[in-house]
């Protein structure tokens, strides 16, 4: 009987994130699961089609459409016509939703607004008042914020017009979750809502144990909403009901996401350790004979065995939980890799349907075989067995040679388009690897000279980092993703949107 009801569980999973049109990305990381994972795809090489900068400024390209007045060609020497100081300031962590051909990002200036995804044109902005500092999720009749007040407002997708809006009590950093017909919310209070879509009636809400900071992710059955007294729980989607909850290692669940896929509930959190622990780790490589071993002696080291140098199991920070139970059944023999503050964000999916992050190891395939920075050895981007836990390599016979290369102190977040595995960080910019070759591209680089370094992206804004605009604001931290439809990808930046296209 189990067996069937989890191959039920893999179906309705499945079915939920593939109901989207290439055209849609309607909320966080695209889909109730968070797999951040379509068909849609685009190519290298790229190039800038517009630069949304706020209401009152889109830059559009000549080379794109001739009837366009802006050159937005990156080349040696020369930066986008922006203002000294961005208009609008975004937290790191938003993302565009798009639906129905209309894009949709709030700022942390207070207001929301609904762009034409196709020129960037801004076509109705709304005052929420207080800061957006979370994605807005949509569909093609509403489109719905939230603020850090707690305060959530469902507008008219068409006129920006008010449609409905609700109020919490307390601060929401956690994005809104669409699933079935409901929108779910949580906030600092460790409240849970279910409200109505079309209402904003409240259908049930819960009140956990702890404040929710991070992300919540779903199946057609059940929401999966991580807590930080470090509780993942999963409530009845139609209920609110305590189906099954799960204690795991960490200090947080900020700046991270939950992702269904298969019949495990992929967690991450962030690691106990304190900033400034980067070398950590490095003496487990170092005596490892082969990836089998290594994999042997990081278990060790995560269970705090095997007399290496700050072994213990508070370094655990990816987790594979059952849909049904919330048991776990392996250890990800996943070692320290982010060692200032920054968390993984979360598990990648890929188009074959493998599920993958990055790894410090001695024996890396596809990203480069060169000491990452903060460590003596590489970080690689590998699957994991969903039966073991163990590394899965993806191997083509050849590096990706990725460059920037991957850090310790603030690894990429992960999307998917058809074949090709987009990843980004907001300091180094956008890169993308075709999987089934390993050919890679660095798509997108803020500054095409900074750190005695030259970024030779196919798009560069600014020519060296004394050209960058200031801040209106501070940005709130966080990560996020690159955002592909059909011919386009959309890349959010602290000033604005950037929207890429094929060449």
């Amino acid at each position: 009987m189990r067996t069937v009801t989890l191959l039920f569980v893999m179906q309705l999973c499945a079915s939920y994130m593939l109901a989207q049109p290439n055209t849609e990305w309607p909320q966080l990381l695209r889909d109730p699961a968070r797999t951040a994972r379509t068909d849609a795809s685009i190519s290298p090489p790229f190039r800038a089609r517009w630069f949304w900068l706020g209401p009152e400024l889109t830059l559009r390209n000549h080379a794109a459409d001739p009837s366009w007045p802006d050159d937005l060609e990156s080349r040696e020497g020369y930066s986008f016509p922006v203002p000294d100081t961005y208009p609008v300031t975004l937290a790191r962590g938003i993302q565009p939703v798009v639906s129905d051909g209309r894009m949709y990002v709030g700022t942390m200036q207070g207001t929301v607004h609904g762009i034409d995804v196709s020129d960037g044109r801004t076509l109705w902005s709304y005052d929420m008042g207080d800061p957006v500092i979370t994605t807005a999720c949509a569909d093609s009749d509403r489109v719905l914020f939230v603020d850090v007040y707690g305060d959530a407002v469902a507008l008219d997708t068409k006129t920006g017009a008010l449609a409905w809006q609700f109020t919490t009590d307390r601060s929401i950093t956690t994005a809104p979750l669409l699933a079935g017909g409901m929108v779910y919310l949580a906030n600092h209070s460790g409240t849970v809502y279910a409200l109505d879509w079309q209402t904003g009636t409240i259908m049930w809400q819960r009140r956990l144990h702890a404040p929710v900071q991070g992300e919540m992710a779903a199946t057609r059955l059940r929401l999966f909403v991580p807590a930080e007294d470090m509780i993942v729980y999963a409530l009845d989607l139609q209920s609110g009901g305590l189906l099954a909850q799960q204690q795991v290692v960490g200090q947080s669940f900020r700046l991270t996401h939950p992702v269904v896929f298969g019949d495990h509930l992929w967690v991450t959190t962030c690691m106990i350790p304190s900033v400034g622990s980067e070398g950590i780790f490095d003496d487990v490589l170092d005596v490892s004979g082969s990836l089998e071993e290594e994999e042997q002696l990081t278990r060790q080291f995560l269970r705090g065995e095997g007399g290496f140098d700050g072994a213990s199991p508070d370094w655990q920070h990816v987790f594979a939980l059952d849909t049904l139970t919330l048991d776990t059944t392996f250890l990800i023999p996943n070692g320290p890799i982010e060692g200032v503050g920054f968390p993984l964000a979360g598990v990648g999916v890929t188009h074959d349907d493998q599920v993958v992050t990055w790894f410090r190891t001695r024996y890396p395939t596809l990203t480069h075989d060169h000491p990452a920075f903060g460590t003596a050895w590489p970080i690689d981007i590998a699957a994991i067995d969903p039966a073991t836990g163990n590394c899965v390599v993806i191997d083509n016979g050849q590096y990706s040679n990725m460059f920037p290369g991957p850090e310790t102190d603030n690894l990429y977040i992960f999307s998917t388009a058809g074949e090709y595995l987009w990843y980004r960080q907001p300091f180094r910019g956008t890169q993308v690897i075709h999987l089934p070759t390993s050919a890679h591209t660095l798509v997108m680089s803020r500054v095409r000279h900074e750190d005695g370094g030259n970024f030779a992206a196919d798009i560069a804004l600014y020519d060296t980092g004394a050209q960058l605009p200031k801040n209106a604001l501070r940005p709130v931290e966080g990560k996020g993703c690159v955002v592909v439809i059909d011919g386009m990808a959309l890349i959010p930046d602290v000033g604005g949107i950037l929207a890429v296209e094929s060449k």
